[in-house]
């Protein structure tokens, strides 16, 4: 048993092998497409089938913008213009062969030329026009003895008809029926291009919305990093700050060039963000940082200090206790309170400033000074006596 049914799948194997062999090879390009069409409308012309035949032959039709062989171009054309002559659409079969001359200029033209003369001596008869159908006679015989015999056969045949005005019997229904084939091939056709044309609008719309939304989540991404990176960088600022605040050694000038240096570098960071919002505000610590600095260096550098107040006094004090710790302990006791000006003064007065350097700096006269200087004496020694 098992081997009958071995032997059974052994010959039905060989019969489908045998089978692939006899079907033709069509390469998927446009030019086997139309091959493969053509083939399948002349299957149904010879079955007598004109709906399926003309059905094909229009698809290959639909090929022929992207094929290069003028023989392919030429075989659809031909085909397309007697089958309509054969079903009395006669204008389409006429426009159909003056397409089929465009691409018959090759070795076979002679053939070609006279097979189009003879299709269209063909449907001038059949529309009444002896005159036009005798000169298309006339211009195939021209290509004797270059034509083949069936050829010359037609030849005779439609002059023949010519002469007796016979024509072939039509039935007016099969003239409608073509016509109505193509038409709703070419609706077809249209309908499916629309809808082609509606699903690639909308592949590309849902490609933008996912491009769009794929470069949103990038930006964001890319933002959120920079912004990590930002807070990093404040971070490290801020470290690096009370580091040189907290060198003994260092002086004034080299505690603001580093300072400023640091600064700088946050800001250059801060400009490559595309956004400035509160999450990219310099943190007030290092802003107090940097205003204290500023306004020490320019009351040790003898500067104009007649614009500062409160907010350089609370900056000043802040930084004090990494610069001189004896001294902001004077300038922050709360027993003294100190205003802006006679901390500037004091400040002045412990790094041995003169008076004229101190009326300078406030652009004050020495009265003022001196003024300034009596006020915090009395000041202080109230509160030391207390």
């Amino acid at each position: 048993m098992k081997k009958k049914i071995f032997i059974a799948f052994v010959s039905l194997l060989s019969l489908l092998s045998c089978s692939e062999k006899k079907l033709p090879n069509y390469p998927a390009t446009d030019e086997g497409i139309t091959r493969m069409r053509l083939d399948s409308a002349s299957f149904f012309t010879q079955r007598h089938d004109t709906r399926n035949a003309m059905y094909q032959l229009k698809a290959a039709e639909k090929h022929l913008f992207n094929v290069n062989t003028d023989t392919l171009k030429f075989t659809t054309y031909y085909h397309i213009a007697l089958l309509n002559a054969q079903n009395g659409a006669y204008k389409l079969a006429l426009n159909y062969f003056n397409h089929a001359a465009k691409y018959a200029n090759d070795s076979k033209r002679s053939h070609r030329l006279a097979d189009i003369f003879l299709g269209k001596a063909s449907v001038f008869n059949q529309m009444g026009m002896r005159d036009s159908a005798l000169q298309y006679v006339k211009r195939a015989e021209s290509f004797k003895p270059r034509i083949r015999k069936d050829q010359e056969e037609s030849i005779k045949n439609i002059r023949s008809r010519i002469e007796k005005h016979q024509v072939l019997t039509v039935s007016p229904e099969k003239d409608i029926e073509i016509v109505q084939i193509q038409d709703r091939y070419e609706v077809a056709m249209a309908q499916r291009e629309a809808l082609q044309l509606q699903l690639y609008i909308a592949y590309l719309l849902i490609l933008l919305i996912l491009v769009t939304g794929g470069i949103i989540v990038w930006f964001r991404r890319r933002i959120h990093q920079q912004l990590l990176n930002y807070r990093k960088q404040q971070e490290e600022t801020e470290q690096n700050i009370q580091m040189t605040l907290q060198r003994k050694d260092a002086t004034i000038d080299e505690m603001k060039a580093e300072i400023d240096s640091k600064l700088n570098e946050l800001e250059q960071l801060k400009k490559k963000m595309p956004t400035h919002n509160r999450e990219t505000e310099t943190s007030v610590s290092i802003e107090q940082t940097k205003l204290g600095i500023d306004a020490l260096y320019t009351i040790l550098k003898g500067g104009n200090i007649s614009q500062m107040g409160k907010r350089e006094q609370q900056a000043v004090c802040m930084i004090m206790p990494n610069f001189d710790y004896d001294l902001a302990y004077i300038l922050n006791n709360p027993r003294y309170a100190f205003t802006p000006k006679e901390t500037f003064y004091y400040i002045m007065e412990h790094n041995g400033m003169t008076d004229e350097e101190k009326a300078t700096a406030f652009c004050c006269t020495g009265q003022a000074i001196r003024s300034i200087k009596s006020r915090m004496k009395k000041k202080m020694t109230t509160f030391a006596n207390t």
